[in-house]
């Protein structure tokens, strides 16, 4: 059959994330198959394993899709206006993960396979990559001395948080629009890590 190879892989990663939320991780690949209109066995002809093309749909094992904004900045633009993009940028990641904390939960995703097949984790590489955005900001003048490191543990914590919170409260987060969480969540971290000459907003 030649069909199979008609469709996208990010075609069928959509339609496995879509029936993964909606069925959990022991729904059948002939159920993902037929969103697609091909076959189970042309899934697994692709993806190896019904385990594999769950991790493939929630890129277990994978740098986060931000990574590279941050690994490459920051650049010369206002700070306060690159950490905005930054904290939007990852808020609107993990808002896209919340539905996927339970599946792959209770698929039982070992932290080997979060690791991936990289000597740091992906987690530890994005925690490693915001210290040095931080560093560099410093270095440039851009944020006022301090430790880096506790600096963007900081910030991702405070962006992180009410996700995972959500995850175990079992609660909807609000968007941006309605509850503006991540422009007060920035106010409030801007002044301890401001220039002394602009510590009174962000912005």
């Amino acid at each position: 059959m030649g069909r199979p190879r008609q469709v996208l892989d990010e075609e069928i990663l959509e339609a496995a994330r879509a029936c993964f939320i909606e069925h959990g991780s022991s729904v059948s690949t002939e159920t993902i198959a037929s969103r697609l209109g091909v076959s189970g066995p042309a899934l697994l002809k692709r993806f190896g394993s019904k385990r594999e093309l769950l991790k493939a749909a929630f890129a277990v094992g994978v740098a986060p899709p931000w990574l590279p904004l941050v690994e490459e900045g920051p650049d010369e633009r206002d700070i306060s206006l690159q950490l905005r993009e930054l904290a939007l940028t990852i808020d609107a990641f993990f808002r896209k993960m919340v539905p996927a904390f339970s599946v792959l939960r209770e698929a039982g995703i070992t932290p080997q396979e979060f690791r991936g097949n990289s000597e740091d984790s992906p987690a530890a590489r994005a925690q490693d990559s915001m210290t040095g955005w931080f560093k560099r900001a410093q270095e440039r003048g851009m944020l006022r001395e301090g430790d880096p490191s506790l600096m963007a543990g900081l910030f991702m914590a405070g962006v992180q948080y009410r996700y995972f919170l959500a995850h175990v409260t079992q609660q909807r987060v609000p968007t941006e629009e309605e509850d503006p969480f991540v422009e007060r969540l920035l106010n409030t971290l801007w002044r301890g890590i401001a220039p002394p000459d602009r510590a009174s907003s962000a912005g």
